[in-house]
Formats: structure tokens, C-alpha cells, sequence
């Protein structure tokens, strides 16, 4: 269970780890033969390749996806009936040849054995996070005022780093001082493109907002060789003009001038329509922005609690909520949600206002 707890040389030193140990193999799903053995596994003997991958989440996902086994079914089938699994699983991967790449951790235990964490194309061009702290990391170091590393993680599909700038505070409103910052997300198994978003950080409550992303590329690069093996010469490979747009676009994220305009933006949601009903109010959220129960719950007890019915007091109640979400990506997801409060329309807004 990924949380924000790691120093960015906590971070540094897992990424490195986890690079070392990384395997990325392209095979024809002939080649490949699904089995269950104390979980659900996958064997690929193919060109004198005899690997075995055991799933994880992720990537049970995008198997049942590619292979057009509905989620809920492939789910059933792996906690109640995984010879079944087994048996639609192998029928799919003969009947529709294709080529995959499977992206996976080695065992350090056993060579021949794997943590399969990604099933895509084999176009597929990947953008690995050691591949970000070397290139981005080092502009922070030009910058002419404080950086502090304050939030860092890995998860199953993605990491994230924050950067805040002490020296770089304005108010919302009289006492209410937010700080400026900078994230950057990226996903190594094709659950999303690298992105350099502004991060607000409200100090009054240490609540924190992804604000607007800056940058949504696919990922480019690392093509594969013909043998389905990824060569030495193809992981160095870089693409120039992919990493000079994201040092750009980091520099121009980081610049104080998209601080102000936030800001000023920030400072609108302080007027505005009123929520008059809390209850009714965080139930129109909850339809609008897909939280659970518990989520609405909680949104509803920061709403309450923090007494400020403005649109600035809901999205606060939401980023407030995010910190007690299970997983790191369910809360940067929230807390982008917060983004999206502050840009709703003054229709959309009067619908939550006025339930």
C-alpha cells in the first residue's frame, strides 16, 4: 500500500533498486500458457525464453482487457474458480495470436521468476522513472530560492514527486496563506503520460492541490529490438525533443507568474454563491465526482466542520478528505479534484450551492 512517506533519497534509492531489477520481454501469446499455482501465473517459452510471471493487479487488469474477459468475470474466476481462469485465459491467447510486451520486477530469489506488473502493445514506449530524476530533478538545483522535497512515492503504476518553495507564499484571503509548488507523475505500465502539474499547498491545514496540467505527452522511445529482447543501446535511447519540452514546460510550471494566475483564480472561489445545505451539497459532489460513500462522508465532515460554505471551503473539504484515501493515487486524484471544484462554471457550481 504506496503512501506518501518517503524522503526523495528514500526515493531515489527504491527507484534504483527497482531499476536493476527490471525485465521487459515482447513474445507471441502462442508462446505464452496460463496456470494457477498458489495464484494465477503465466509461462513464456519462446526463442530458448522460459520465464514465469505471477500477476499483479494492474496487470490481471489489462490482461482481462486485452483478451475481452469482462473485469468482474476474470475477478470472480481468480478467487473462485482459477482453473477456470486458467482455461479462458489460454483459450483466448491461442485463438487471438498477437505479440506483447510484459513488463516485470525478477525475483531475486529465482531467476527464471517474475512480478508481471504491465500487458501492453509492443509499440509501446516506455518512460522509466530513473529516466525523470536524471533529467528533471537537476533543474531544481538552478533555482534561485528554496526548494523543500516534500511528498514523495512509488506505487504499482505510478511515481510522484512534489517540490514546494517556501519562499513562494501568497494569501486566498486574510490569514490563509497557500504555497507554491510543482509535481511530477509518471506511470512505467500504461496507467497514464508523464505530468508537470502546479501543486498548491494550504498551510493553515497542510492540505495540498494538483492545479492544471502542463504537460500530457505520450511516452517515446525505447523501441524494442526484433528478437523481442530489449538491447542495451535501445534503454539509453532518448528522444531530444520529448525531454527538452518537459524541461521547459517544468521551468514555466515552476515560474511565479503561473503561481499569480492561479492565485487570482484561487481568490475568485472565496465569493460567489453560498452552500446553504451541506448534506444535499456534498451528495451533488458525490454524483458529480464519483466518491464512494465513505469519501462523501468525509468530505461532508470537513465541509461542516471547517464552517467556510464558499467554493474555496468545498474544495478544501475535499483535498482535506484525500489525505485519508487507502492509496497514493486515489489521493492525488482527490486532491486534483479540488482543481476541478475551483474551475466548475457558475452553473455547475450553483448546482451544488443550491441543492
Amino acid at each position: 500500500m504506496a503512501k506518501f512517506i518517503e524522503t526523495l533519497d528514500g526515493l531515489m534509492g527504491r527507484i534504483l533498486d527497482l531499476d536493476a531489477r527490471k525485465l521487459d520481454l515482447v513474445a507471441d501469446t502462442t508462446a505464452m500458457k496460463a496456470f494457477v499455482n498458489g495464484g494465477e501465473k503465466l509461462r513464456i517459452h519462446e526463442s530458448g525464453t522460459d520465464k514465469v510471471f505471477a500477476l499483479n493487479t494492474h496487470m490481471r487488469g489489462q490482461v482481462a482487457t486485452d483478451l475481452g474477459i469482462p473485469k468482474r468475470y476474470f475477478d470472480r474466476m481468480t478467487d473462485d474458480a482459477p482453473h477456470l481462469l486458467a482455461t479462458n485465459v489460454n483459450h483466448w491467447l491461442k485463438e487471438e495470436p498477437n505479440r506483447r510486451m510484459i513488463r516485470a520486477y525478477t525475483d531475486q530469489d529465482s531467476p527464471t521468476h517474475a512480478v508481471g506488473r504491465a500487458w501492453l502493445s509492443p509499440g509501446y514506449r516506455r518512460l522509466d522513472h530513473v529516466e525523470i530524476a536524471k533529467t528533471l530533478l537537476p533543474e531544481f538545483e538552478q533555482l534561485p530560492f528554496e526548494v523543500q522535497f516534500k511528498q514523495a512515492a512509488v506505487s504499482d503504476t505510478k511515481l510522484y514527486i512534489r517540490a514546494l518553495f517556501p519562499g513562494v507564499e501568497r494569501e486566498i484571503k486574510v490569514g490563509d496563506t497557500v504555497q507554491w509548488g510543482v509535481e511530477i507523475t509518471n506511470s512505467e505500465v500504461g496507467s497514464g503520460t508523464l505530468g508537470i502539474r502546479g501543486f498548491i499547498y494550504r498551510l493553515v491545514c497542510k492540505n495540498g492541490m494538483t492545479a492544471a496540467y502542463t504537460l500530457k505527452k505520450r511516452h517515446v522511445g525505447r523501441r524494442i529490438d526484433e528478437d523481442g529482447i530489449l538491447s542495451d543501446q535501445a534503454l539509453q535511447a532518448d528522444d531530444a525533443a520529448f525531454w527538452l519540452a518537459a524541461r521547459d514546460t517544468l521551468r514555466a510550471t515552476i515560474s511565479e507568474t503561473r503561481f499569480d494566475e492561479i492565485v487570482e483564480q484561487l481568490r475568485e472561489t472565496t465569493g460567489g454563491e453560498q452552500i446553504r445545505r451541506v448534506v444535499e451539497a456534498t451528495q451533488v459532489m458525490q454524483k458529480t465526482f464519483s466518491f464512494s460513500d465513505e469519501e462523501k462522508n468525509n468530505v461532508l465532515m470537513h465541509l461542516a466542520a471547517g464552517g467556510d460554505l464558499s467554493r474555496w471551503g468545498a474544495l478544501n473539504a475535499v483535498t482535506a478528505a484525500a489525505k485519508s484515501a487507502p492509496e497514493v493515487d486515489r489521493q492525488v486524484e482527490m486532491e486534483g479534484i479540488g482543481w476541478e471544484i475551483a474551475n466548475l462554471t457558475p452553473k455547475a457550481w450553483e448546482a451544488v450551492a443550491l441543492a
